[in-house]
């Protein structure tokens, strides 16, 4: 199939740099920001180890505020 239809397609559309892997990239990293655990997505993937689709498909997440926040809130120095 993928000789036959895909690779024309891929063609015709000017996405030639498109692989199945970056519809794979690209489903894990909606998934992510959607909120699922890298458990769900994993089963999802069919990855046995969660680490796998963490190292490979997902990826790091901006700068945040929130370890910062909550360790100010553990240590009683929220709102100085």
């Amino acid at each position: 199939m993928r000789n036959r239809a895909w690779n024309p397609f891929l063609v015709r559309a000017g996405f030639e740099w498109v692989t199945f892997r970056t519809f794979r990239k690209t489903v894990a990293t909606l998934l992510d920001e959607a909120g699922l655990t890298a458990r769900q997505v994993a089963d999802l993937l069919g990855h046995a180890r969660p680490s796998m689709t963490q190292d490979m498909y997902m990826g790091r997440g901006g700068p945040s505020r929130a370890a910062a926040d909550t360790l100010d809130g553990v240590l009683g120095r929220s709102g100085e």
